[in-house]
């Protein structure tokens, strides 16, 4: 099998070329500089047109450590802010319930019928993707972007999915930021996140034990 090459700006557009769509979803808990940078790589390399960012439903049980799905959206706002291309969109926030890729995608779909749709990935879900609801049905009307996380041997991982799928997946290839959602919520460090979500959070009392 051959997977497409690390980096693709190189790539050429067509007018006539459909318009190319990504999507990214999370729970960002907080947005960090990494969810920022992972977003902007995704959009540069693949020259999507537009960028879903959506954040997933939190259960109204959610822990101390968590902020509610309005504060996330917000929190995404500030993060994307004067990003033309970018959509920070509630869909999951207003369908409630768990939050199932494929019925966002359904949903993007039914939106942007005739367009390409690219679902960004980090590479800790390559190895259980067969176990995501109708996989299938996300796999034929996505094609798979994948960040890598620093959780090894991507290209390994992307075979052994199009060995079960027949599915192809971009190797992005950017640099992995270590730092994760969790981290932050121990400590709220202002370097880490995005201009604005500091003071945001700070304002709001959230992440606060």
């Amino acid at each position: 099998m051959t997977l497409p090459k690390y980096g693709i700006t190189g790539m050429k557009r067509n007018d006539k070329d459909p318009a190319r769509i990504g999507i990214f979803g999370g729970s960002f808990n907080p947005v960090h500089k990494g969810h920022v940078a992972a977003a902007d790589f995704f959009a540069a390399e693949l020259r999507l047109d537009l960028l879903y960012v959506i954040p997933t439903f939190v259960s109204p049980l959610k822990s101390a450590l968590s902020a509610s799905g309005r504060d996330r959206l917000e929190m995404l706002k500030i993060a994307f802010a004067g990003r033309e291309k970018v959509v920070v969109s509630d869909i999951e926030l207003r369908r409630e319930g768990t939050s199932y890729t494929c019925d966002t995608v359904k949903a993007i779909r039914e939106k942007h019928p005739k367009s390409k749709l690219f679902y960004l990935i980090g590479d800790d879900w390559l190895e259980g993707f067969t176990r995501w609801r109708n996989y299938e049905y996300i796999l034929k009307n996505v094609t798979l972007a994948v960040a890598d996380r620093g959780g090894g041997d991507i290209k390994s991982k992307a075979e052994k999915l199009f060995e079960q799928t027949g599915s192809r997946a971009v190797l992005l290839g950017n640099s992995v930021t270590a730092v994760s959602s969790s981290e932050i919520r121990a400590s709220v460090g202002k370097d880490l996140l995005p201009e604005g979500v500091y003071d945001y959070i700070r304002a709001k009392g959230l992440y606060e034990q």
